[in-house]
């Protein structure tokens, strides 16, 4: 068929599940499904990520606010992958209490997620100056950047740059700091290594909260894509490995199976236990963190860590 013509969601399922090893993107996972059950994810007992980063704001505001803006001045606060704004809701209402002047752009893929954080945001902080963006985060970087000359600071919380390798995440570093300007900021979340049995819990619960979010992509590409995938017949894996730091998830078969794609016009053979590849969560421990600024053109300022120990905010400056 004339891949040409299809979305760019059709064609990363076409070439994911058409490999000798089967993947499919993570971003994927956030449709206005993914997006709730997400949330469900946060709220679990066992997904410790959320809960330390809110302490970690909540908590050490004031601190991140003086190495922000020391002199108060202005600035442009940009979140990529804004999603529904519960964290950084604690920085914005704190530093409206404090008069400072900025302007709050959240960016993320999931329109439907950042108009929802758009109207939450009018009613609880109506006096924001907030100016949402629907782009890639590259692209969205650079309409910013022509903006203003305000310092950027930028948000990449939730321990997104887990969902890299290491050497995917210099990549993406790299181009992120190439697209700011000289002594911005960058303050990112990332999950340190710590107990095995506590980070594979999170990413396997058993409540099967997980194991929903991960098949809904599934779900998701019988309801985009006309596909028959029977969702009974496909199970949630995910292991960590505490050597490298990774969690990775799969959808695996659970026996023999051809699934139609109409809106491919092709059919995918399984076999049993065979996997789907979708997401890695990588953890690091400090001098990792040290490491990934240096080969990324920044420099670590400063960190910000929970109680536990379990999490870091690392604010760190483009060289």
């Amino acid at each position: 068929m004339d891949t040409t013509t299809l979305s760019v969601f059709a064609n990363d399922v076409l070439n994911g599940l058409s490999g000798s090893i089967k993947t499919l993107p993570s971003k994927y996972f956030y449709d206005e499904k993914g997006d709730k059950i997400f949330q469900d994810i946060m709220n679990m007992p066992e997904y410790y990520l959320t809960k330390c980063e809110y302490e970690i704001l909540s908590k050490q505001k004031e601190e991140i606010l003086r190495e922000f803006s020391p002199g108060k001045e202005s600035f442009n606060l940009i979140e990529l992958g804004a999603g529904d704004g519960m964290k950084t809701k604690l920085l914005l209402r704190y530093f409206l209490d404090q008069d400072i002047d900025f302007v709050y752009y959240p960016i993320d893929i999931s329109g439907h997620i950042l108009d929802e954080l758009v109207i939450d945001l009018k009613v609880e902080m109506p006096e924001l100056k907030v100016e949402a963006i629907n782009q890639d985060y590259f692209e969205a970087l650079g309409t910013i950047r022509n903006m203003n000359n305000n310092k950027n600071i930028v948000l990449f919380l939730g321990s997104n740059i887990g969902n890299f390798n290491k050497s995917e995440a210099t990549q993406f570093l790299s181009k992120l700091s190439s697209s700011c300007n000289k002594n911005d900021l960058f303050f990112i979340g990332i999950d340190k290594k710590k107990d095995p049995r506590i980070i594979q819990d999170a990413y396997d619960d058993p409540h099967n909260i997980t194991a929903a979010f991960n098949l809904n992509l599934l779900t998701r590409i019988n309801r985009e894509l006309g596909a028959n995938f029977d969702i009974s017949k496909f199970k949630h894996y995910a292991n960590y490995n505490p050597e490298n730091g990774e969690v990775s998830s799969y959808i695996f078969s659970t026996e023999n199976q051809v699934v139609k794609i109409k809106g491919l016009d092709c059919e995918i053979d399984f076999s049993e236990n065979e996997f789907i590849h979708t997401e890695i969560s990588k953890k690091y421990n400090i001098k990792e963190i040290e490491h990934l600024a240096d080969n990324s053109g920044y420099r670590v300022l400063k960190n910000f860590s929970d109680s536990k120990q379990y999490y870091i905010n690392s604010l760190w400056e483009i060289t």
